[in-house]
């Protein structure tokens, strides 16, 4: 079941939603070489917090120490392009979190790099939006290398798939589902980061909010969150 599971994730190159229709339509597909590791929906490795998404990965694609998965984490994410002030209060978060918790996030520029970078001394693990070989953005390659060989990187991507818009919204669910907490440390109004906050909301994760000034458009999001109930973030000390 195992290779099924692959050879149809690979055959529809990671989409969910073909790869379900193929499952309840018992068409054969072709058997696909990887040069990745997997694990699939049952397996013993396959992190228990998945289960509760109402679409599950049905494969994982991953390089790196796939134990990370089922140790205590927590998802900080944030905008691609935050202000200096989330730059240096994400630095504070995880270095005060890092020793206890693996920092999950997305490998995207901003709060994920800056999630990433500070976690190199611990664990992190990165949830990509494109297939598992891919470097994307290309500025962090050396970022991805050390990850890929010292942490974590999965995808329900396989090898070779490019990165497409679409992508990164429904991977969000991943980044959601792995922590019982999201730290969100910068989002506009209308941003990919408001999208794991509204699949951690359906999975009842706990949500923190880093708060900004008020005329700071990179932070509106976290501010409207507070306001509609969001714990707000006020001392990493404290956490």
């Amino acid at each position: 079941m195992r290779e099924l599971l692959k050879d149809i994730a690979v055959f529809c190159e990671g989409d969910y939603h073909k790869i379900d229709k193929i499952l309840k339509s018992n068409v054969k597909v072709p058997h696909a070489k990887i040069d990745c590791e997997f694990i699939c929906i049952g397996d013993a490795a396959y992190p228990k917090s998945l289960y509760k998404l109402s679409e599950p990965p049905f494969v994982l694609f991953y390089e790196g120490n796939i134990e990370l998965l089922n140790k205590p984490s927590v998802s900080v994410v944030g905008s691609r392009f935050p202000s200096m002030y989330a730059k240096e209060m994400t630095i504070q978060l995880v270095n005060n979190l890092k020793s206890r918790y693996v920092i999950v996030s997305g490998l995207a520029k901003g709060i994920d790099t800056v999630s990433h970078q500070n976690a190199l001394d611990f664990f992190t693990v990165a949830v990509l939006g494109c297939g598992i070989d891919v470097i994307y953005p290309y500025e962090n390659q050396r970022l991805f290398e050390t990850i890929r060989k010292r942490h974590c990187i999965i995808s329900e991507y396989p090898p070779g798939i490019m990165p497409e818009k679409h992508f990164f919204p429904f991977r969000n669910r991943i980044i959601a589902a792995l922590s019982p907490k999201l730290f969100v440390m910068s989002a506009a109004l209308r941003s990919g980061t408001m999208t794991t906050v509204n699949e951690a909301l359906k999975l009842n994760r706990h949500i923190l909010c880093l708060p900004h000034p008020i005329d700071m458009p990179s932070g509106k999001g976290c501010n409207q969150l507070i306001q509609e109930g969001a714990d707000i973030l006020t001392s990493v000390e404290h956490l």
